[in-house]
């Protein structure tokens, strides 16, 4: 058998929840302008990283039209000593003196020394001997080489 229970009804009173405040107008505006200051900020900084970045590839495309620049002034300025070598070349000049000028090479070349040796001063000797003069010929060479001609 069925039998009916007794059933207890409570009954709840609904509370009044508080009202809630809503931001003022002067609240959203100061957050709509902080994020758009926060976009504006990350857009100048993203400005200012594009600039400094071209800036960073024009040196470098600058650098590589120096370096091939300068390439080609060494190769020029190479060209140029080569150029200054054959016109200092003992053979251009002596041609140019034998066609053009009219000189002639001489067939036999005299040398002579009017120096003494130190020693020999020192002794009173001239060196009028043969031997005194091919030693002082060969002091004369050396004081001649040693000036770096």
């Amino acid at each position: 058998m069925l039998v009916n229970k007794r059933q207890e009804w409570f009954v709840y009173e609904e509370q009044v929840a508080p009202p809630v405040e809503t931001p003022s107008p002067r609240l959203k505006r100061r957050g709509k302008l902080n994020f758009l200051s926060a976009i504006f900020i990350a857009a100048v900084m993203a400005l200012l990283v594009t600039v400094q970045s071209a800036a960073i590839v024009q040196a470098g495309y600058d650098l590589v039209q120096m370096k091939a620049q300068l390439a080609k002034l060494e190769k020029e300025n190479e060209l140029l000593r080569l150029d200054i070598a054959k016109l200092k070349s003992p053979q251009r000049i002596q041609h140019i003196a034998t066609s053009q000028l009219g000189m002639v090479v001489p067939e036999r070349i005299y040398c002579s020394a009017n120096t003494t040796n130190t020693a020999e001063k020192a002794q009173g000797t001239t060196g009028s001997t043969v031997a005194g003069e091919i030693r002082n010929f060969f002091t004369v060479g050396r004081a001649e080489a040693s000036k770096g001609r």
